[in-house]
């Protein structure tokens, strides 16, 4: 079983406490994850956190800490973000933590995947979920909807750990946050370039193109179909003709 809890990662977002990284440490360890990751955490290593990991001191001393989010999921292949439903009216679908367990599952056994959990006073902003293929909520009662940050880390890490491997058709190998954001770049630059988006202000469409694309678990080959619509239409654009099948690479 451990081979596929190696894959998964623990991103914490900017985390307000350092007692919250201790015991989502914790929650890790008695889950059998290993993988932790901090963006901005506001403090880290504090007598608190390793107060509150009791024998998983050596996770909260072995985080990798980065400056943006975007470094801390650079490599990671599929992101699933956590938010609360009830100030994210504009996302279509959630999952349960039991309804996403055997889809990270899957996924894991071979690719890399990133458990993301924002802080504690305001959880993931709208651009960081964008960026995530799946969403998450945890269902609770109305009056206290909002868990706090390590108890839903053992949440999740509990319905992941607790499924059975299920024989199946291994799932398409997904591309790193690395290569779809430069997918997205060479979409920005062609769409600026033939006057669909706004060279002074091309975030707001691009944020909503980021939403709905990004979405989408994109293998390698679907990347190269995108650049390489992108590539025609450039070269199009620039030379008044269409490029030469013969010159776009192929997926």
């Amino acid at each position: 079983m451990s081979e596929f809890l190696d894959h998964i990662t623990i991103v914490l977002v900017e985390t307000r406490s350092g007692g919250n990284i201790g015991s989502t440490a914790r929650a890790m360890q008695n889950m059998g994850l290993s993988r932790l990751k901090l963006v901005r955490p506001r403090e880290h290593l504090t007598p608190d956190a390793f107060k509150m990991a009791t024998r998983a001191v050596h996770l909260v001393e072995q985080a990798k800490v980065y400056e943006t989010f975007d470094q801390a999921v650079a490599e990671e292949q599929l992101l699933v973000g956590t938010t609360s439903a009830r100030e994210r009216s504009t996302y279509q679908s959630f999952y349960s933590p039991k309804q996403i367990a055997p889809i990270v599952r899957e996924y894991a056994e071979t690719q890399k995947v990133a458990l993301i959990f924002g802080p504690e006073n305001r959880g993931l902003s709208d651009a960081q979920l964008a960026r995530c293929q799946h969403l998450v909520v945890v269902p609770s009662h109305g009056e206290n909807p909002v868990l706090n940050v390590a108890q839903t880390v053992l949440l999740m890490a509990y319905e992941v750990y607790a499924q059975n491997p299920v024989e199946r058709t291994s799932p398409p190998v997904l591309v790193s946050q690395d290569q779809r954001d430069e997918m997205f770049k060479h979409i920005e630059q062609v769409l600026v370039q033939i006057g669909f988006l706004s060279f002074s202000s091309p975030g707001p469409i691009m944020k909503s193109i980021r939403r709905f694309l990004g979405k989408a678990e994109l293998s390698a080959r679907d990347v190269k179909i995108v650049r390489g619509i992108m590539s025609q239409v450039e070269w199009y654009s620039q030379q008044g003709h269409k490029l030469s099948p013969k010159r776009i690479q192929k997926p």
